[in-house]
């Protein structure tokens, strides 16, 4: 999906949560995060001897992960996305999963939960 269809089904997205309309919000969400987790692995894929569970490299499959997570951590999205379904997910009243996106999100965050500390 290219950068401007991305954004155009973010801001979609938004507008669905502005009117109220959650669950097509979040399907949308849900759907870019899925995409963005795709690119991730494929990123993690392209590098040098990162491996995949595809290829049953399991020796790898710590730095898959890793270079996985970092693509992840490298901007704001994924942290964005998470935060805004754990939103969603509350505003449902489902506060376990949305615990459960808000503690993934911080995971994602660039920098880490010392850097936002740092904002404070």
């Amino acid at each position: 999906m290219s950068d401007r269809a991305f954004q155009e089904k973010f801001d979609k997205a938004l507008v669905y949560k502005k009117e109220g309309k959650l669950a097509d919000a979040l399907k949308l969400y849900e759907e870019l995060y899925g995409l963005l987790i795709k690119e991730a692995g494929d990123y993690a894929k392209s590098l040098e001897k990162s491996g995949s569970a595809e290829d049953g490299t399991v020796s790898n499959m710590p730095l898959f992960i890793q270079n996985t997570e970092e693509y992840l951590k490298s901007d704001n999205v994924a942290c964005i996305l998470l935060n805004n379904i754990c939103m969603i997910l509350a505003k449902a009243g489902n506060k376990k999963a949305a615990e459960k996106y808000f503690r993934k999100s911080l995971k994602y965050m660039p920098g880490g939960l010392d850097s936002a500390r740092q904002d404070i």
